[in-house]
């Protein structure tokens, strides 16, 4: 049977972006729902946007988180499972897809995620602590580093953790429903972020984990040029290069234009299963 999938668009500002990514997304994957998540700020503007975000964006439906915009940064995932609280657990689906708004996915979700089966956790740049570094943020950070001690401690006193932990970049997740319906039990506590908590509760949970492949190595200077979660957008000719080839990339961040005139595509070999940069 075909997987039922479904995306969750997370968007903060930007609107005339993000009404052509939710185009590009409805363009690649016909009947695929997208449901907006909108995790700005408050006051006027962030009211305003809330309040056209439905209707200027083309999505389905229109959840805002009812945190502030940089606590919503941090805890994409306490977001998420915000909305599966309130909306998600009430749809038909057996993979979401988490797509940030400077995301740019030009090819179907079934062939850019091929290499996820459907019931697992899909993260990308999965790659153990030892490897990242004693140097991440997120793990040495002063208040950093002290929310990662008591989030292990959590992990070993809730639930037996004695596992090898992971980081992972935060960037175009997907999640098996099962998964969702775990996490959202568990009731993960507001400790470390997103990118430490996806691979140590599908740990904790027992739930399969598959790298997206939208970034091929962690420490890798070449894939920083296409994907990365630093802070200069992809060039958009590097992205009109590699749309030009059959074997090319086909998803890139940060992509923070609207990029008009993006060509398809060049078509791939029909009989070969091709990720996103492979």
């Amino acid at each position: 049977m075909p997987i039922e999938r479904v995306v969750v668009y997370r968007f903060h500002r930007d609107p005339l972006v993000s009404r052509a990514r939710v185009g590009l997304l409805r363009r690649f994957n016909p009947g695929v729902p997208v449901h907006g998540l909108f995790g700005g700020a408050g006051g006027t503007r962030g009211a305003a946007f809330r309040l056209v975000g439905r209707r200027v964006l083309g999505l389905d439906t229109l959840y805002t988180s009812r945190h502030s915009g940089h606590w919503n940064w941090k805890n994409g995932d306490l977001v998420l499972l915000d909305w599966y609280r309130e909306v998600g657990h009430r749809l038909s689906f057996d993979v979401l897809h988490l797509v940030e708004w400077d995301l740019l996915l030009m090819e179907p979700l079934e062939r850019l995620y091929a290499s996820v089966p459907p019931d697992a956790v899909g993260l990308t740049a999965l790659t153990p602590l030892s490897v990242i570094g004693d140097n991440w943020r997120w793990v040495a950070g002063r208040d950093e580093s002290r929310e990662w001690r008591e989030l292990m401690a959590h992990a070993r006193t809730g639930f037996g953790y004695q596992g090898v932990p992971y980081g992972c970049l935060g960037i175009g997740p997907c999640f098996p429903r099962a998964f969702l319906h775990d996490y959202a039990a568990a009731d993960p506590p507001d400790l470390g972020n997103d990118e430490l908590r996806y691979p140590l509760f599908a740990q904790l949970l027992g739930h399969p984990v598959a790298d997206t492949g939208f970034r091929h190595a962690w420490h890798s200077l070449d894939d920083d040029r296409y994907f990365s979660a630093g802070a200069a957008s992809v060039d958009p000719d590097v992205i009109a290069t590699e749309l030009a080839k059959p074997d090319g990339r086909r998803a890139f961040h940060p992509a923070r234009a609207i990029l008009r005139g993006l060509r398809p595509p060049a078509p791939g070999p029909s009989d070969a299963v091709r990720r996103s940069g492979q």
